[in-house]
């Protein structure tokens, strides 16, 4: 009973020190879309978190290859960021996207995030 106890107050502790280390910044994320999802068309919008608002965003969908996307990216000062248009094409056995947006900072390219099974509505 002590040891979980004092597993559960180190817990909070910790998670309280990161919190308030880094109470505004989130960890660089896609929130949309998600995982294993169907999305309803062959153009779409990805947004996340976490962000640097000083860097630029480079977003590539993998089909059967990775393909570079020309759309803009937008990222807020509280790191939220969205990003378009992002173009989801193949069709047969490519309908399943990979999609990586890495983030770039005086020419320098930084973290890198993937969401992958994002499949278009047929």
């Amino acid at each position: 009973m002590k040891f979980s106890k004092l597993v559960l107050i180190s817990a909070i502790c910790l998670s309280g020190f990161a919190s308030s280390a880094h109470p505004s910044q989130s960890q660089f994320k896609i929130s949309q879309p998600h995982a294993n999802s169907v999305v309803p068309g062959e153009v779409i919008e990805i947004s996340g978190t976490g962000a640097d608002p000083a860097a630029t965003l480079e977003v590539e969908v993998l089909t059967n290859d990775w393909y570079l996307q020309d759309g803009k990216s937008r990222i807020n000062p509280d790191g939220s960021w969205t990003f378009s248009p992002v173009h989801l094409a193949g069709k047969g056995p490519y309908n399943n996207h990979t999609i990586r947006v890495t983030q770039i900072k005086d020419g320098r390219r930084g973290g890198s995030v993937t969401v992958t099974g994002i499949v278009r509505k047929q």
